[in-house]
């Protein structure tokens, strides 16, 4: 793209122009009459030195104007956030949430998988990781910006835990993931979503030392619960901390819920802009001189040919 940094010299330099391009000229002037002769003769060679001479001052005009030739890099920088999904693979997930009519929904474990899956595939610039978790807790992938083996592992969701391990203890899971986070670097959006129908309570002492430990981490706390009321110790502690509860009844109310939060916790783009200018004046200049001389030559021709 080209542009001009004094564009003011063209309209100085058209006004200044402007009264010889609207004399009316036949020939030049000269001091003997003796070279007048002939000029209707050589009328080409009249409007040629006047063609030659204004687009050499144009050019000229435009060189002085300062073209500039700019290129402008945009470079996107993304505020990357931390994301655990926090997942409850307790038998009670084999289960289906409250439906009617004849058609077999998915069970819970289902919704939860194929909602994580495509979570996951939404969201390729942020670091992820999960953690199931059932009588104990397990990390299964950590927080990391390969997807690939995490979009795996949930696909083999149901795989993960043994039967004999499939109960629900909601505090193991906190503190599983809260350590994860601890010990990884963090970034400036921590984010921890667990999703549970566990009905599991927790002693208030173990609240009291995960909602510190939440707060000293700057960690936001969104709990996903299907089933659940407001009496559970799980959502009265998001409610504690100022996460946040969502309750999912279906397929449809888990997707906005995910939709939501990563409205909430949208991650900033900082975008930088560089220009690269180029000078373009010796490519105006150099022809329009050289036009003018040109013009000169011939104008010192035919009149030497008279």
């Amino acid at each position: 793209m080209i542009s001009l940094a004094q564009p003011a010299y063209l309209l100085i330099g058209a006004v200044l122009l402007l009264p010889y391009a609207l004399r009316r000229q036949r020939a030049w002037q000269f001091s003997s009459i003796r070279l007048l002769q002939g000029v209707q003769r050589r009328g080409a060679a009249v409007w040629c030195v006047s063609c030659l001479t204004c687009l050499g001052c144009a050019l000229l005009l435009i060189a002085l104007a300062k073209p500039l030739q700019g290129r402008e890099r945009t470079q996107q920088v993304v505020v990357k956030r931390d994301i655990l999904l926090t997942l409850d693979l307790s038998l009670s997930m084999e289960g289906y949430l409250a439906w009617q009519g004849s058609t077999t929904p998915p069970t819970k474990l289902e919704l939860i998988r194929d909602a994580a899956l495509k979570f996951v595939r939404q969201h390729q610039h942020d670091r992820l990781g999960l953690v199931v978790f059932g009588d104990d807790a397990f990390g299964v992938w950590p927080l990391s910006e390969d997807s690939t083996v995490l979009q795996q592992r949930l696909q083999r969701l149901d795989k993960l835990l043994p039967a004999a391990l499939r109960g629900t203890h909601v505090a193991k899971a906190l503190e599983k993931s809260l350590a994860h986070f601890e010990e990884m670097q963090h970034a400036d959006n921590r984010i921890l979503l667990l999703l549970t129908d566990g009905l599991d309570s927790i002693d208030s002492a173990v609240i009291d030392r995960l909602a510190q430990r939440l707060l000293n981490n700057k960690i936001k706390l969104y709990v996903l619960g299907m089933g659940l009321d407001e009496t559970t110790s799980i959502v009265q502690f998001a409610h504690r901390v100022h996460g946040g509860y969502f309750n999912i009844n279906d397929a449809a109310e888990l997707t906005k819920a995910l939709h939501t939060i990563d409205q909430q916790e949208r991650a900033q783009i900082v975008v930088s802009r560089e220009t690269d200018s180029r000078e373009l004046y010796p490519f105006f200049a150099l022809p329009g001189l050289g036009l003018l001389l040109l013009g000169t030559v011939v104008k010192s021709t035919w009149v030497w040919d008279l």
